[in-house]
């Protein structure tokens, strides 16, 4: 079995004016978990239930400040990411968004509807649409000490009731591991766990930003850090490096089906 992971972006034209007073990040979780059920109802049920790491991420609006209410302008465009690390949760996803633009169904999120306009599914159309397989990742020839992370929207860890929201490498790269092991064909050895305490940070360029969800707040890091790896280490080197470029697909940490923790991997300059 060949794993793909799978990153498309949604074009949406508002049919109505609206309104987000509070970040949407459960409306897009609860609009993904519909878009599954019509397709695969068990599916949905599963992914609704599933515990630890999950296998999807959902956005908010690209490209819309997070810590302000979100005006929606009828006829204007909006664009939504969608990621799936499993072909079950991908092709269930995407026929359940086909049959709805064939269909011409809008998409209810909150009290507004969208018309689908576009689904992306290849870079040439949109920077946030991709997919990779876990080989293709893990053949890649080129690994850097030195590995640079965006992290786009607000990263944090949860360890039992207590938030962390700096951007620690042992958990960042724990955080990535837990997920790549569990819907990869192919695994990485546990001790890296301990071994990713090794990893420091060279550079840093972060912020904190709080986000209003409806009955509660979330704070957590965005901007660029720059991971560098020890010498002499070569399954630390692989690991970092694979799992760097994983996070695109996976997100980093807390609440990544509710748009946080969305990260890119970038080229040092």
């Amino acid at each position: 079995m060949v794993c793909i992971f799978y990153s498309l972006v949604i074009k949406l034209v508002a049919q109505q004016d609206g309104v987000y007073e509070f970040y949407p990040g459960r409306k897009m979780h609860a609009l993904f978990l519909d878009l599954v059920r019509s397709h695969d109802e068990s599916l949905s049920e599963r992914l609704h239930q599933e515990k630890g790491e999950k296998s999807f991420t959902v956005s908010s609006f690209l490209g819309k400040d997070f810590r302000r209410n979100i005006v929606v302008r009828k006829n204007k465009f909006y664009f939504v990411r969608v990621t799936a690390l499993s072909d079950e949760v991908f092709e269930a996803f995407i026929a359940s968004l086909f049959r709805r633009r064939v269909l011409k169904e809008p998409l209810r999120i909150g009290n507004v509807s969208f018309e689908i306009r576009a689904v992306m599914v290849d870079e040439a159309k949109s920077k946030w649409a991709s997919c990779v397989s876990a080989e293709q990742l893990l053949n890649e020839k080129e690994l850097e000490r030195h590995v640079k992370i965006r992290f786009h929207t607000p990263t944090l860890f949860k360890t039992g009731d207590v938030c962390l929201y700096e951007p620690d490498p042992q958990k960042v790269f724990a955080s990535l591991l837990r997920k790549f092991n569990k819907y990869s064909e192919i695994k990485f050895e546990e001790d890296l766990l301990e071994k990713f305490k090794q990893v420091k940070i060279a550079e840093k360029n972060t912020k904190l930003r709080t986000v209003s969800m409806d009955q509660f707040t979330l704070t957590g890091f965005i901007g660029d850090v720059v991971f560098e790896v020890p010498e002499n280490d070569e399954e630390l080197l692989k690991a970092v490096n694979v799992l760097s470029s994983f996070a695109f697909y996976s997100g980093v940490g807390y609440k990544t089906t509710m748009g946080f923790g969305q990260a890119e991997r970038l080229k040092l300059t």
